[in-house]
C-alpha cells in the first residue's frame, strides 16, 4: 500500500469529508463566540466569509447546523446565484421590522435586485403564513413573482401563502413541478399553464379555484401528477380530467357527492398511463368503486368504501396490487389537504391475498409445453397479482376481534400487519386476538406496548410448526425487532432507531426463549451496557442454543455476561476495555472471532489462553481497527487450529459511498485507561472508568468511523518486529493483511510461510506488488493484490488453480497486458478490477474469460456494456463507473436476462437516470414472464433509483420476483417502503 499512498502527501481541503468539515465550522464557531459583540452578524462574520466562499462548504455547513444557517441569514448571500431559494415571508417580516424606514427599502430593493439576477435559478418556494395580515406583504408577494420574470431555468415554483389571493400572471415558461396554496381565478391558472406547456407535477392545495378547473386539460399534455381539493358536491363536472393523455397519479381532496366521480372513474378506463388514485377525504358509492377497480392500468388505490363488502366483488384483475382502505374519512381541512386525525385513533390493518402454488407453477410449465389447459389453469388465478389491502379504522377494544372476521367475510384474504397507534397497555381480549393469527408477520407499535407484543409474537410463533422464509417484525418508535426465519434456525435482529434512555436489556429479555433462536444481531444507536440483563437470559437458559452474536460494541459487563454462553461459535464485536476480554477464552466452542476494535496490547492473554486450550477450535481471527503487537503476535502464533486470519479492513471503494443527509450527535464510550497506548509493564492493579465523549455532529454513516478513530488515535502505529512467526501455524490457509504493516514485515511473513507450508495457503490478500511472493504458492485459489505497473505480472498466471481474482489499480493504468495473460487459468470464475475503467481492448480479453460468474469492473464507455453479454456463464455483475442516460435509453438489462440464464444480481453503482419507474417496471415484468420464483431466487438489481422513493411507486412490484436496492446497498421489504 505505501507504494502509491506516498503519491499523495497533502490532501486538499475540498476533499475533506463532512466529519472533518464539520470539525472546522465547530472550531471556528467557538472562535467567533469569544467576540464580544451583541450583532450576531459581525460576530460570526468569519464564519459566514468561510461557509459562503464555495458551494460545497455553504451546502455542508447548511447540514451541519441548520438552525444557526438560519439565525446567521446566510441564505441571502446566494440569493444571486444559489440554485433553489426559499423565502419564508414570516421570518423576513421580523427581520425587517426592526430596521430603520431608509434601511429596510435598501435592503428589500437589494433582495429582489439579487433575485433578479440570479440566472441559475432552479426552485423557489415562497411560504407565507402570518400570525397576523400584513397589508404591505400583497405588494412585497407581487415584486417577487415579477421578478421570477424570464428565469429560463426555474423549472420548480411553490406558493403556500393562505389567504392571499395570486392577481397577477407569473411570466414564468419552463416550469415543471407547480404548488398552489393561494386563492385565484381559473383565468390566470389557465394561463400559467399555457405559459409552461412542459409542466408535469401540478399541486393545488386552496379549495377557492373560482371557475371551471377541468378548462386545464387542453394545456397540459405533459402533466402526470394532478392533486386538488375538490369545491363542489357535484363532481361529474371534473369528468373531462380523465382526458389528460400523461396523467399518472390523481389525487382528490375534499368531498363530494356520492356518486358523481363515476363519469371521471369511467372516462379513465381506456386510459393507458393512470397508475394511482387516491380519494382520502369522502366515500367513493359502490358504482365509483367498480369504476375504480375497472381501470386496467391501476396499480395503487387509496379511498373510503361505503359498503366495505363490496370489496369482494371488485373486479381485482389488471395490475391493481396496493390497495388502501380507509375507514371513514378524516376530518378536513381546506388548508391543510393532508391533515389526519389523532393518529392514536387509528387501527391499521394490511391484508394479503396468497395465491395457490399449483396455479404459479402451472404457468410455468406451459411456455415449457404449451399444453393450453396450463395456461387456462394459470390465469384463473392471477399468478401475476398478491393483492395487498390495507384498511384503517376507529381502535377500541372490540377493533381486533371484528376486523379478523371481516377478513374472511369480507375480503377472502389474512390478516399480515397491524399498526396499533393508541399508546397504552392492551386489552387481554386484543392481545389474545394478536396471537392467534398465524399470517400476522408485522405487528407496529408504541414503545409502551413493546413487552406485550413482545409475548405475543413469542406465542405466536411457538404455535406455528412452518416457518421456512418467513419474516417477522415489531416496529416501534425507538427500535425494529426482526425475526428471520430459515429452515432450522431463527436470526433475531435488534435495530435501534433512537437512542433511549431506558435500558433495553429487560424488555428484550424474553427474546432468548425464542425457539430455534441462533443468531443474534444488533445495530442502530444503543447505549453502552443495556443490553445486560438479554445476555443474562441467554446465560440462564437451561439449554444455550445462542451460535452467532453480531454486535458494534460489548461494554465489560455485557462481555461479562456473553462470556457465560456457551454455545457461541461465531462473536463479532467491538471492545473499549480490556476488563473481561480474556475470559472470551472461556467460549469451549468459539470458532469464528472477529474484533471490530480493541485496547491495545488487549488480547495478549487471550491468545495465551486459546493456544493453550485441548483441543484448540478457533479457526478463524478477524482483528478490523487495531494493531496487532509483538507481545500478541507470539502468543497468536502458538493457536495452532487457526485456518484463517484476517489483519485490518479492505478500504471503502468509493463508487458504494453515498452522501447521507441525516445528521447525528454522535457519542462513544471509552476507557480512560485502555484508550492509552499499550505499556507491556502496566500495573495489573490499574483502575477501569468507563466515561462518555461526545464526538462532533456528523453524517450517521461516518459516526462508527469517528467513534473507532477516537478510540484508537492514540496507539502507536508500528510493526511488530516478530510478524513473521504467524508461519508456523500449521493450518493456515487463508492470510488477508489490509493495514498498514510495514511491507518488508509481510514480505518476511509470506517467505516463511513459502518455506514451510506453501501448499497449504488458498486465499491470498495483501497491499503490494511484490508478485513474485505469489509464485510459490501454487495452490492459491484467491487472490487479492495492489497492480500499479506491469512487472512480473506473468506470476499470477502461473496460479493454475485460481478461481478468484481481485486487482487493485490505485492509478488507474491500463490493465490490457494483465487480462491478455488470464485466458490460461481455466478455473477462474470470479474476476474484480477495481479503480479500472476498461477500453475496448480490455474487455475484449476480458470476453475471453468464458467461464466467469462474478465480474467487477469500470467501463470507459457506456455502450461497452454490451460486450459482456457474452459472458453467458454469469450470476454477478458489478458497473462500478459513472455514467448518465441519454433520452431514449435502450433498457441494457434485458440482454443480460435473456443471454446470462444464471444472472442473480447486478449492481450499477454510478449510473445515473438509469433505474426510473417505467424502466424498472419493463425488467420486473419481463422476470415475473419468463423467471419461475420457485427455481430461480429473486433477481438483485441495485443502482441510483431516479423518478421513484418508494416500492408502490412501481407497477406490480413483488419480492418473490426482484429485490431492488438503493445505490448505497440498503434494502426494505415493501412493506418497510411503503408503510405509513
Amino acid at each position: 500500500m505505501e507504494e502509491y499512498l506516498v503519491l499523495e502527501e497533502k490532501t486538499p481541503i475540498f476533499i475533506l469529508n463532512s466529519y472533518c468539515l464539520n470539525e472546522i465550522f465547530r472550531q471556528i464557531k467557538i472562535n467567533c463566540a469569544s467576540k464580544h459583540s451583541s450583532d450576531a452578524l459581525f460576530k460570526y462574520s468569519d464564519l459566514i466569509r468561510f461557509a459562503i466562499c464555495c458551494e460545497k462548504f455553504h451546502k455542508a455547513f447548511r447540514k451541519w447546523s441548520p438552525t444557526l444557517y438560519k439565525e446567521l441569514r446566510i441564505e441571502n448571500e446566494f440569493l444571486n446565484s444559489s440554485l433553489c431559494v426559499e423565502i419564508n415571508f414570516s421570518s423576513l417580516h421580523y427581520y425587517m421590522l426592526v430596521l430603520p424606514v431608509n434601511e429596510k427599502k435598501i435592503f428589500w430593493t437589494t433582495f429582489i435586485n439579487q433575485i433578479e439576477d440570479n440566472e441559475h435559478l432552479e426552485s423557489v418556494k415562497l411560504i407565507y403564513e402570518p400570525e397576523r395580515h400584513w397589508p404591505e406583504y400583497s405588494e412585497r408577494f407581487e415584486d417577487l413573482i415579477k421578478s421570477l420574470k424570464d428565469k429560463t431555468k426555474l423549472r420548480e415554483l411553490l406558493v403556500n401563502a393562505k389567504g392571499y389571493s395570486l392577481e397577477i400572471l407569473p411570466q414564468i415558461t419552463h416550469l415543471e413541478t407547480l404548488h398552489l396554496n393561494v386563492r385565484m381565478q381559473d383565468s390566470i391558472l389557465v394561463e400559467l399553464l399555457k405559459l409552461n406547456p412542459n409542466l408535469r407535477r401540478l399541486t393545488l392545495n386552496n379549495p377557492d379555484i373560482i371557475g371551471k378547473l377541468s378548462n386545464i386539460v387542453p394545456y397540459c399534455n405533459q402533466l402526470e401528477h394532478l392533486s386538488f381539493v375538490m369545491n363542489d358536491v357535484d363532481a361529474s363536472k371534473y369528468g373531462e380530467l380523465a382526458n389528460l393523455p400523461r396523467l399518472k397519479s390523481l389525487i382528490l381532496c375534499g368531498e363530494h357527492q356520492e356518486g358523481s366521480l363515476e363519469k371521471l372513474f369511467s372516462g379513465f378506463q381506456g386510459h393507458q398511463q393512470i397508475q394511482s388514485i387516491c380519494i382520502p377525504d369522502t366515500y367513493v358509492s359502490d358504482a365509483e368503486a367498480i369504476a375504480l377497480a375497472s381501470i386496467s392500468s391501476l396499480t395503487s388505490l387509496k379511498c373510503c368504501l361505503r359498503n366495505k363488502s363490496i370489496y369482494s366483488d371488485l373486479p381485482l384483475s389488471g395490475k391493481l396490487t396496493d390497495i388502501y382502505i380507509l375507514g371513514h374519512p378524516p376530518q378536513y381541512d381546506p388548508y391543510n389537504p393532508y391533515y389526519n386525525e389523532k393518529e392514536e385513533d387509528i387501527l391499521k390493518v394490511t391484508y394479503r391475498a396468497h395465491r395457490p402454488l399449483c396455479a404459479t407453477q402451472a404457468y410455468y410449465r406451459y411456455w415449457q409445453t404449451k399444453d393450453p389447459k396450463l395456461l387456462q389453469l394459470a390465469f384463473d388465478e392471477d399468478y401475476l397479482h398478491a393483492h395487498r389491502l390495507n384498511c384503517v379504522g376507529w381502535y377500541d377494544a372490540k377493533v381486533l376481534p371484528a376486523t379478523r372476521q371481516a377478513s374472511a367475510e369480507q375480503f377472502s384474504v389474512s390478516i399480515a400487519r397491524v399498526v396499533l397507534n393508541k399508546k397504552v397497555a392492551i386489552s387481554d381480549a386484543e392481545l389474545a386476538v394478536l396471537a392467534s393469527i398465524p399470517t400476522l408477520t408485522t405487528i407496529r407499535c408504541s414503545f409502551i406496548q413493546i413487552e406485550q407484543i413482545i409475548a405475543v409474537k413469542l406465542q405466536q410463533l411457538d404455535a406455528i410448526t412452518d416457518t421456512v422464509n418467513r419474516v417477522d417484525k415489531i416496529e416501534t418508535e425507538f427500535c425494529t425487532i426482526r425475526f428471520v426465519h430459515s429452515h432450522e434456525s431463527v436470526t433475531l435482529v435488534l435495530d435501534f432507531l433512537e437512542q433511549c434512555i431506558l435500558s433495553y436489556g429487560g424488555i428484550l429479555a424474553p427474546l432468548a426463549n425464542l425457539r430455534n433462536l441462533k443468531r443474534l444481531q444488533i445495530k442502530g444507536k444503543i447505549i453502552s451496557g443495556s443490553l445486560v440483563e438479554l445476555f443474562k437470559a441467554f446465560g440462564a437458559l437451561e439449554k444455550h442454543t445462542l451460535e452467532e452474536l453480531e454486535t458494534v460494541f460489548l461494554d465489560p459487563e455485557e462481555l461479562k455476561e456473553v462470556v457465560k454462553i456457551q454455545s457461541l461459535r461465531i462473536l463479532k464485536s467491538g471492545f473499549f476495555c480490556s476488563r473481561y476480554i480474556s475470559e472470551i477464552a472461556n467460549l469451549d466452542q468459539l470458532e469464528v472471532l472477529t474484533l471490530i476494535v480493541h485496547p491495545e496490547g488487549s488480547l495478549i492473554e487471550s491468545f495465551r489462553l486459546l493456544a493453550s486450550k485441548k483441543p484448540q477450535v478457533l479457526k478463524r481471527l478477524v482483528i478490523q481497527n487495531t494493531k496487532l503487537t509483538s507481545e500478541e503476535v507470539c502468543h497468536l502464533a502458538s493457536i495452532r487450529s487457526l485456518e484463517s486470519l484476517q489483519l485490518g479492513l479492505p478500504e471503502v471503494k468509493y463508487w458504494e459511498q453515498q452522501t447521507n443527509d441525516t445528521r447525528s450527535n454522535g457519542a462513544v464510550n471509552y476507557c480512560q485507561e485502555c484508550r492509552q497506548p499499550f505499556c507491556a509493564y502496566t500495573d495489573e492493579f490499574q483502575t477501569h472508568q468507563t466515561d462518555l465523549h461526545t464526538l462532533t455532529t456528523a453524517a450517521d454513516d461516518e459516526v462508527l468511523d469517528a467513534q473507532l478513530h477516537f478510540l484508537t488515535e492514540l496507539y502507536r502505529n508500528t510493526t511488530p518486529t516478530n510478524l513473521a512467526l504467524l508461519a508456523t501455524m500449521p493450518k493456515l490457509e487463508e492470510l488477508k493483511i489490509y493495514v498498514d504493516y510495514n511491507t518488508q514485515a509481510v514480505v518476511n511473513l509470506l517467505n516463511n510461510i513459502a518455506l514451510q507450508y506453501p501448499q497449504k495457503l488458498r486465499t491470498l490478500a495483501f497491499a503490494s506488488q511484490d508478485l513474485r511472493l505469489v509464485s510459490s504458492f501454487k495452490d492459491l485459489q484467491s487472490l487479492e493484490c495492489v497492480v500499479s505497473h506491469m512487472n512480473d505480472i506473468e506470476y499470477i498466471s502461473q496460479l493454475r488453480n485460481l478461481t478468484d481474482l481481485q486487482i487493485e489499480n490505485p492509478l488507474g493504468i491500463s490493465l490490457w497486458e494483465l487480462l491478455k495473460e488470464l485466458h490460461v487459468l481455466e478455473n477462474l470464475q470470479c474476476l474484480l478490477l477495481d479503480n479500472s475503467n476498461l477500453e475496448f481492448l480490455e474487455l475484449v480479453e476480458v470476453t475471453k474469460l468464458s467461464g466467469l460468474k462474478q465480474l467487477r469492473l469500470g467501463l470507459a464507455k457506456k455502450k461497452f456494456i454490451f460486450l459482456l453479454i457474452q459472458l453467458e456463464n454469469l450470476e454477478v455483475l458489478e458497473i462500478t463507473s459513472t455514467h448518465y442516460a441519454e433520452e431514449n435509453e435502450s433498457n441494457f438489462l434485458y440482454s443480460f436476462l435473456i443471454k446470462c440464464k444464471n444472472i442473480r444480481s447486478i449492481s450499477l453503482y454510478r449510473f445515473y437516470d438509469f433505474l426510473k419507474m417505467d424502466y424498472v417496471n419493463g425488467i420486473l415484468n419481463y422476470i415475473k414472464l419468463y423467471r419461475n420464483p420457485y427455481e430461480h431466487p429473486a433477481f438483485k438489481l441495485r443502482g441510483v433509483w431516479s423518478d421513484f422513493k418508494r416500492f408502490k411507486q412501481l407497477s406490480c412490484y413483488n419480492e418473490e420476483f426482484m429485490e431492488l436496492r438503493r445505490q448505497d446497498g440498503s434494502y426494505q421489504s415493501s412493506d418497510e417502503s411503503d408503510g405509513e
